[in-house]
């Protein structure tokens, strides 16, 4: 019996100097599940290299003899145009002048030449926007051409363009356009000639003609 008082006592003891310690009270956590411990992480596998594209075919810069067929017969419907007698035959060839570059055009859009020609056989039916329209799609394509910067010249010159024109001759001179009977006598660009600038791009590529 006394044994056991004993115990109790130092039971009571022991729990008042808990108690005396005033532990700071620490929010209630479930306890945590021991971390399995990780696996390091595989290395990336290495990219699969990119299949090397295939090398593009430069574009041919000739056209097919089949597109030249079109050109040609096309340039053959303009002349007889030109010399014709009656409205009729020249309102026809025009058209069909057209269909020919036309057909070379959809085989070929990259036919410079093709779109230049068409846009004269329109500038002769006075469709001047549509010649504006591929002039400047044949001078996207190839604008180091002469004939086709002083077609362009021709075409702002018949709308009135009075400084597109001069700038498009100016540009066909300085890439070598040497046909000074068209600058002496070409109807399309008797307004350039009007102007003052006219007289002076000449000079500037010391190009001289009389009238």
């Amino acid at each position: 019996m006394r044994n056991w008082i004993v115990v109790a006592t130092i039971a009571v003891l022991v729990s008042a100097g808990l108690m005396g310690m005033g532990c700071d009270k620490l929010p209630w956590n479930k306890p945590q599940q021991k971390a399995e411990p990780q696996q390091p992480a595989p290395p990336p596998a290495p990219e699969k290299p990119a299949a090397p594209a295939e090398a593009a075919k430069p574009a041919s810069d000739e056209p097919s003899q089949e597109v030249k067929a079109h050109l040609k017969q096309g340039m053959s419907y303009v002349s007889i145009a030109k010399n014709a007698t009656s409205k009729s035959v020249f309102n026809e060839n025009l058209d069909n002048a057209i269909a020919e570059f036309s057909n070379a055009i959809n085989k070929d859009p990259n036919y410079a030449e093709a779109y230049s020609n068409r846009a004269v056989a329109y500038m002769l039916q006075k469709k001047n926007n549509k010649a504006l329209d591929d002039l400047k799609k044949a001078k996207e394509i190839k604008p180091d051409s002469a004939t086709i910067r002083y077609n362009l010249a021709s075409v702002h010159s018949l709308m009135g363009n009075i400084d597109y024109g001069l700038d498009e001759l100016d540009a066909a001179l300085s890439k070598g356009f040497n046909d000074y009977d068209s600058l002496r006598k070409d109807p399309d660009i008797n307004n350039l000639r009007k102007s003052k600038e006219f007289q002076k791009i000449l000079e500037k590529h010391k190009v001289f003609i009389t009238k």
